[in-house]
């Protein structure tokens, strides 16, 4: 399966820009893993493909994290993708990877300690099959949610090497902290700036040749999580009968679905009130029972009466779907994003709260 929009692969030699030609020697004897570090538009997804033909060339298998969910290279948006390669890749291979994690979201801001867990994990997965790893990372940074998210990845993953695009004085935590392991590189004047409409296109592009392999999945609402399953509340929530509406709950914090056209709403810090057709329309991640990414799905229609609703969806790994995870973005089979809503509380903002089983 290849895109019109998209070279179905890339081969031939290449050359470092002059300003990272230095690298060739740099990365000559290098085993580990690599993490890559900077604010939009620099060259960092450019940085990250030359090093990864790099080692291709040198026959090296190389493990490449994509944890980028609003520009992936690997995996559709609002996933983190990897995978491990002994040649380049074309788009399709990429993009059905078996190796990836829903986040749901384009940027990791309301979910800084999954999304930091899920890049963890797949870095450890390929580091079990590569002798390298290249980790890709998104440009949240001049904030402190972006530096908590890049020092929480630094901590989990311990890597070997941490390039940064840009001035060392604009990373000094992690300069600091990484010591030797540190390595500030300049900034191409190559570089392009991409606006947001560049951006959404690209995504637009991933999402429709992904969900152009889709096919109609029909559950019923107890399974929807309202957490992923880096949480413990996605293990436990339980779907009871309130009222006119349907209550889940998990350990410390609750949806009360509602029928269509009620109102929208939080009822104390751990509480919020969901319109069931506040879910139509929204990507979602397909999980095992155990939590296993299986693939994405976009919620097209939920039948209240019955209890059921059905998804336009895609699975990349086998086994059967018994939990759906609602994300942020609304989505059409084509790719067109039509605004944002969450259905749940960022587990960042839950108080302390007595649960019970």
């Amino acid at each position: 399966m290849c895109s019109s929009f998209f070279p179905p692969r890339v081969t031939g030699d290449f050359s470092w820009p002059r300003e990272w030609a230095f690298l060739e020697e740099v990365l000559c004897d290098f085993r580990g893993t690599i993490m890559v570090i900077a604010p939009p538009d620099r060259g960092k997804t450019t940085l990250v493909r030359l090093i990864v033909r790099f080692f291709l060339r040198r026959r090296k298998r190389v493990g490449w994290v994509d944890a980028d969910p609003g520009q992936s290279q690997i995996g559709p948006p609002t996933t983190i993708g990897a995978s491990v390669l002994l040649q380049e890749a074309g788009l399709s291979e990429r993009l059905f990877t078996p190796f990836f994690h829903f986040i749901g979201d384009t940027t990791p801001e309301r979910d800084v300690v999954a999304f930091a867990l899920a890049t963890f994990d797949l870095v450890r997965l390929v580091r079990q099959q590569g002798d390298v790893v290249v980790l890709d990372t998104c440009g949240l940074f001049h904030s402190p949610v972006g530096y908590l998210l890049k020092m929480l990845k630094i901590r989990l993953i311990e890597p070997e090497m941490v390039l940064a695009l840009g001035e060392r004085e604009e990373f000094l935590p992690f300069a600091a902290f990484l010591q030797d392991r540190f390595l500030p590189l300049p900034v191409p004047p190559e570089a392009s700036k991409k606006d947001y409409l560049h951006r959404r296109d690209h995504r637009q592009k991933l999402f429709a040749l992904y969900f152009s392999a889709g096919e109609e999945m029909r559950f019923p609402l107890a399974f929807l999580r309202f957490s992923l399953p880096w949480y413990p509340s996605f293990f436990l929530w339980e779907m009871v009968e309130e009222g006119n509406g349907v209550r889940f709950a998990g350990p410390g914090e609750e949806v009360l679905l509602v029928p269509a056209g009620g109102i929208e709403g939080e009822r104390g810090s751990a509480s919020r009130i969901v319109p069931v057709d506040a879910l139509e329309g929204l990507i979602c991640g397909l999980f095992g029972k155990d939590g296993k990414d299986l693939g994405l799905g976009i919620i097209e229609r939920v039948f209240w009466e019955e209890r059921m609703f059905l998804l336009w969806g895609v699975r990349c790994v086998p086994g059967k779907v018994e939990a759906v995870v609602p994300g942020t973005i609304r989505l059409t089979r084509e790719g067109e994003e039509r605004g944002r809503f969450s259905a749940c509380l960022s587990p960042l903002r839950l108080e302390r709260r007595i649960w019970r089983p």
